[in-house]
């Protein structure tokens, strides 16, 4: 046994280098999305708690809205991955036409309701009338974006499962750039505008994401030869792959929404504890987007890559693949948390509050830390190695269950019944991971996770 592992450690190395290769633009895509909502928080949190905490909380139905995004995707790409791996390019446009339309649509309900009643929107996450009332203003503007955001969203996400990772961290970062210029333009008033602070950083947002459709677009007809999607391809016709969609995909979307769903209940939760403790979460929750990006690149990217090898039939080279990534998850994990525990003391600098806030940040990033080293194994795990395998089934129930017990259950009883502090209250949120991991990893240790998704 030994011997052999000898002799496979250039193919190891091999496929390893094949996932840095989609994680590193993959990351960089992520901190272009990421940084966008970084740099709205902390140019508003120089202004005001209240603005910050508005702005987070706003932004609590586009993050919800944006799994579901990343869940039609990520179940496109559990089964187009493996047709790319067998070089079969019509069932990836079908499923992809198919996927777009579902993301626009549910892109105009989301808009629908946020624009509608923003106020009962805001009133979902938290009882504080001065962060209703900003959060409301923000939606109000921000809410035309969500259908040019799940047409953008989910063409580029798909695009990773042909390894075609660099034009959505272009086309990102081109919008990234517009939209930090327009919040120094209109959060602040400058080159002759109003200063419109919550209500310009919404507009900034707004401008970028219809630009970011515009610049898709053009790619999609002007540039992109591999794929050789076009709108047309909207209207492709999926019946054949629906037993297949359903079987494989559906069970990665509703894995996603119910993770989404987990951390909006989690805002939920603490949208009751007081102004402190909600500025003290909305400022972690950047933070943690931010310390992510590299573990969430590096679960993508495996991702992708375990579904080309089992659609190339290389199922021992999977299993072997699998548990090299989980040493190389354990290190990444103990970096990544390292670093925030470093980052901690400097952490409330960055933004003007209270003392009491200021103290809370600190304590709570020592729940993000606990919560980022078990991260890195839940994303390679659920989110990449079995995912890319068509294991989809088993992530989902145990996304629920650690839903319904732990953020809607416990969560709840220790925040509500028990009053306890909001620094005990998260610590308690972020243990999902913890479960799911001493729970994932024996299975990917016995190696019976890999399903073929493909018709024949």
């Amino acid at each position: 046994m030994a011997n052999s592992l000898t002799k496979n450690k250039p193919l190891m190395r091999h496929y390893i280098f094949r996932i840095l290769m989609l994680a590193i633009p993959i990351a960089l895509q992520n901190l272009i999305n990421v940084g966008v909502s970084v740099t709205d928080t902390l140019m508003i949190g120089t202004i005001s708690e209240e603005q910050l905490s508005g702005i987070s909380y706003a932004n609590q139905p586009y993050f919800v809205f944006t799994t579901v995004l990343f869940g039609l995707s990520s179940g496109s790409i559990v089964l187009t991955a493996q047709y790319w791996g067998k070089r079969e390019l019509e069932p990836i446009r079908a499923i992809l036409g198919l996927m777009l339309r579902i993301g626009v649509v549910v892109g105009f309900l989301v808009s629908t309701f946020v624009l509608i009643a923003p106020e009962t929107a805001m009133s979902i996450f938290t009882n504080e009338p001065e962060i209703i009332a900003y959060g409301a203003k923000y939606l109000r503007i921000v809410g035309f974006s969500y259908m040019f955001s799940g047409f953008t969203g989910i063409y580029l996400m798909s695009m990773r499962s042909t390894g075609n990772v660099y034009i959505s961290a272009c086309i990102y970062g081109i919008s990234f750039i517009l939209n930090v210029f327009l919040n120094w333009v209109l959060i602040f008033g400058h080159l002759g505008m109003p200063r419109m602070e919550i209500q310009g950083a919404a507009t900034a947002t707004l401008i970028s994401r219809i630009f970011e459709s515009l610049l898709t677009i053009v790619y999609m007809h002007c540039h992109e030869k591999q794929l050789h999607f076009t709108l047309k391809d909207l209207f492709h016709k999926t019946r054949k792959y629906w037993s297949t969609l359903v079987r494989f995909s559906i069970p990665v979307l509703l894995s996603e929404v119910c993770w989404g769903v987990g951390i909006s209940v989690q805002a939920a939760i603490i949208g009751r504890l007081g102004k402190s403790a909600i500025t003290a979460s909305s400022y972690i929750n950047q933070v943690q987007q931010l310390a992510g990006i590299v573990l969430i690149g590096f679960g993508i990217g495996a991702g992708i890559v375990m579904g080309n090898v089992i659609g190339e039939g290389k199922e021992k080279e999977a299993l072997q693949i699998s548990k090299e990534l989980l040493k190389v998850s354990m290190v990444l994990g103990a970096i990544v948390s390292a670093a925030v525990l470093a980052f901690r003391p400097i952490a409330p600098n960055f933004i003007n509050c209270s003392d009491e806030t200021a103290t809370m940040i600190q304590s709570m990033l020592f729940g993000s830390a606990y919560l980022l080293f078990f991260q890195s194994f839940t994303l390679l795990t659920m989110a990449g190695i079995l995912r890319g395998s068509g294991d989809t089934i088993y992530c989902t129930t145990l996304d629920i269950a650690t839903l319904f017990v732990l953020k809607l259950g416990i969560g709840i009883f220790v925040a509500s019944i028990l009053k306890a502090s909001p620094v005990i209250v998260y610590f308690i949120l972020c243990s999902d991971e913890m479960i799911k991991t001493i729970l994932t990893v024996p299975r990917i240790l016995k190696g019976k996770w890999i399903h073929h998704t493909t018709l024949d």
